[in-house]
């Protein structure tokens, strides 16, 4: 499973990420497979809507679902706020989920086992493969499970040709502080495990606060995922270890911003995240645009969406970055890009180029 996939990474399903990896080019989403976050689409009517945007921005490739557990319940009169709950009743080894999960072809799912015995998980997994789907092992750091026994019991008793499992790290200040974690998982809670069985390893980086960057030249911000992931696969029997991020996101958080943030452009490379926001200078998004295209960390040629868009800001922002959603969108797309590619040989953008509708 996951043959020729090199990125596996977590998306919350939302604007940003949504609108940054629909207009990837085919190319690119080849090389990797998601795993999204189920949470209720903005303002619909139906969880299903969520799986429709999902699917149009990944269309006819299979993805990994997981239940966004740090979803924000704000008003459970909420047709999708109440279907979504109604997946995380644990009832007869997650029944709700298990029906979910059938209805949609191109779901891997991600075997919820909060509360759940070995019995009960297993029963789950069985349905999975009744269906003929690959399914998940998703460990959350933050929400660390009490029965972590039983859920290896269940998992370890299945085999190891159709499954992979996600050690999701979440948020960290330093991706190197995780290794730790991961080595211990892997060499004690997983050693039951067959060593084939594919791991991810993900976490993010990417700064919370955005008021320490004010500069007339774009700030870089490293993010050491690859490392992280180098170093614990060096210590590890594991015969694949693949490389999981956020995107370039963070996980949901309750709460937002209290004021407009200020205009800023941030624009991935291989390693560095590099943030242009001046708030001395009071630069708008054009500003912050032409101080990256100027800049030497400037590439201009993947041939890729986020990067016109970036290009199309220093002409005229209502022609492409606007507002602080769309940063983010080209942000995520260029991302993406890069690590889906990571290590390869740059591609001719003619490989890129497809009809895209707005």
């Amino acid at each position: 499973m996951l043959e020729n996939k090199t990125y596996v990474p977590t998306l919350a399903v939302r604007a940003s990420e949504m609108n940054g990896l629909e207009f990837l080019p085919g190319a690119t989403k080849d090389r990797m497979t998601p795993c999204f976050l189920l949470a209720p689409w903005a303002n619909s009517n139906t969880l299903e809507r969520t799986i429709t945007r999902v699917e149009r921005s990944f269309p006819n490739r299979p993805y990994f679902l997981d239940i966004d557990r740090d979803y924000d319940f704000t008003n459970l009169e909420s047709g999708p706020q109440q279907e979504l709950s109604r997946l995380m009743l644990p009832e007869n080894s997650f029944e709700n989920w298990v029906n979910f999960v059938g209805e949609h072809a191109n779901l891997w799912p991600c075997v919820q086992t909060t509360g759940q015995s070995e019995t009960e998980i297993r029963a789950q997994i069985e349905a999975f493969q009744s269906f003929g789907r690959p399914y998940c092992m998703r460990i959350v750091r933050d929400r660390f499970p009490s029965n972590i026994n039983e859920i290896v019991g269940a998992f370890a008793a299945g085999g190891a040709a159709d499954f992979i499992i996600i050690l999701e790290g979440g948020w960290t200040r330093d991706p190197l502080s995780l290794a730790v974690w991961f080595n211990g998982l892997l060499a004690e809670a997983l050693q039951d495990i067959d060593a084939t069985v594919p791991v991810v390893l993900s976490c993010t980086s990417m700064p919370k606060m955005f008021s320490d960057f004010n500069s007339t030249a774009p700030v870089p911000v490293a993010f050491n995922n690859r490392r992280l992931i180098d170093q614990v696969a060096r210590n590890s029997n594991r015969a694949r270890v693949i490389y999981g991020d956020w995107g370039s996101t963070r996980p949901r958080e309750v709460g937002g911003f209290a004021n407009r943030p200020l205009d800023r452009i941030d624009y991935p490379t291989d390693s560095v995240w590099h943030i242009a926001r001046n708030k001395d200078d009071e630069w708008d998004f054009r500003d912050a645009a032409s101080a990256i295209v100027q800049s030497p960390v400037w590439d201009g040629n993947l041939g890729i969406w986020g990067e016109e868009l970036i290009q199309q800001t220093t002409i005229n922002e209502e022609l492409g970055i606007d507002t602080a959603q769309k940063n983010v969108a080209a942000r995520v797309n260029i991302h993406l890009h890069r690590q889906a590619f990571f290590g390869q040989p740059p591609m001719d953008p003619a490989a890129f180029d497809e009809d895209w509708q707005d």
